[in-house]
C-alpha cells in the first residue's frame, strides 16, 4: 500500500495530526475519556474492518501493546492493540489498529500503520476508527488525558439559526445503519450545520441515557457549552432535539455527525440491529434545533 493523500486536522504540543483526504473524522463521537476532555480525534480511513490504516503522524514506534477488550461474545478474541509513535518530546497513542510496524520503525504521515480492528468497544452501527491522541512521554497508558487538540481549520457562516433542515437522500443502508447526503457547508473541512458551527458527534432522536453530548465547531455557539477547546465545543444533548422524517416520522435512535474534507454523511442508527429503515435514493428529511432551558 503507497502513502495516502493526507491533510492536517488537529495538533497539539507541536505534533500534528493528519486524516486521509478520502475519510473523515470526528473529535465528539466517542463516549470514551480521552474524547470527554476533547483531547482525541477518530479518523476514519474508509474501507472496512480489515483494511490497511494510514499513520496519522509522523514519528518513531516506541512501544506496541496488546489486551482484551470487554465483550460479550467469549468465543471472539477481542484484542485492542496500543501504538505508541513518539515524536520530540510527546507520544501519539493510537488504537483500534493491529499494527504491522514493528518497534524502531520511523513513519511519515499516511504511511502504512496496520489493519483496522473490530474489538469489544465498538457499536454494531461503528465504522472502522484510528484512535489518536498526543500524551507525554511517560504516561500514554491510561485511558484519561488532559491534552486537548486544537483544530487545524476554521468554519464560520453567516446563517446563525437555532434550527437546521436538511433535505436529504439515501445513499447507503442495510441492518447496521443507513447515510444520507444532504446540503453541507464548509471550505476545506465540510460538514452540516447548525447554529452557524458545524455538528460533529451523535444527536439523540429521542433521549437516550448515554448520548451525553455532542459537538460544534465554529466562532460562537449560541448556547451554553459544557467544555471548548480552540473552535470546538462540547454541547449537552439536552441542548438539542432531532427528528427523521420520511412519508412519516421515522423511529430511530441517533443521528451520527462527522467532518470531512469531501463529500460528509450523516448516519442514522437504528434502535436495534436488523431495522432496515430506508432504501438507496429515498428522500428523507432531517430537523435539528438548539435550544435554552
Amino acid at each position: 500500500m503507497s502513502q495516502q493523500s493526507m491533510v492536517p486536522v488537529a495538533q497539539c504540543k507541536g505534533i500534528t495530526i493528519f486524516a486521509p483526504v478520502a475519510g473523515k473524522f470526528s473529535f465528539m463521537k466517542s463516549p470514551f475519556a480521552a474524547h470527554t476532555t476533547l483531547s482525541a480525534v477518530d479518523i476514519y480511513p474508509g474501507g472496512e474492518f480489515g483494511d490497511m490504516a494510514p499513520s496519522p503522524v509522523d514519528g518513531t514506534v516506541i512501544d506496541i501493546r496488546e489486551y482484551l477488550t470487554p465483550t460479550p461474545f467469549k468465543s471472539r478474541d477481542f484484542k485492542e492493540y496500543i501504538t505508541a509513535i513518539k515524536q520530540d518530546d510527546s507520544v501519539v497513542k493510537i488504537l483500534h489498529v493491529k499494527p504491522t510496524v514493528k518497534i524502531g520503525d520511523t513513519l511519515s504521515a499516511g504511511d502504512p500503520l496496520g489493519t483496522l480492528i473490530q474489538n469489544g468497544y465498538f457499536y454494531f452501527w461503528n465504522d472502522p476508527p484510528v484512535h489518536v491522541e498526543v500524551r507525554p512521554q511517560g504516561d500514554y497508558i491510561r485511558a484519561s488525558n488532559h491534552n486537548p487538540l486544537t483544530s487545524c481549520f476554521e468554519f464560520s457562516s453567516t446563517n446563525t439559526s437555532r434550527e437546521s433542515t436538511l433535505q436529504c437522500k439515501v445513499v447507503f443502508s442495510d441492518e447496521r445503519f443507513a447515510l444520507l447526503e444532504g446540503s453541507y457547508e464548509g471550505g476545506q473541512v465540510k460538514g452540516y450545520r447548525l447554529g452557524g458551527c458545524l455538528l460533529d458527534g451523535i444527536v439523540p432522536v429521542e433521549q437516550v441515557d448515554d448520548i451525553d453530548y455532542f459537538g460544534l465547531v465554529g466562532p460562537n455557539p449560541p448556547c451554553t457549552v459544557m467544555r471548548s477547546a480552540g473552535n470546538r465545543y462540547m454541547v449537552s444533548t439536552d441542548k438539542v432535539r432531532a427528528e427523521v422524517l420520511a412519508k412519516e416520522s421515522v423511529d430511530c435512535r441517533a443521528l451520527a455527525f462527522s467532518l470531512s474534507h469531501s463529500a460528509p454523511t450523516i448516519k442514522v442508527i437504528p434502535k436495534q440491529y436488523g431495522q432496515k429503515r430506508f432504501n438507496v435514493g429515498d428522500d428523507v428529511i432531517v430537523n435539528v434545533s438548539l435550544y435554552e432551558d
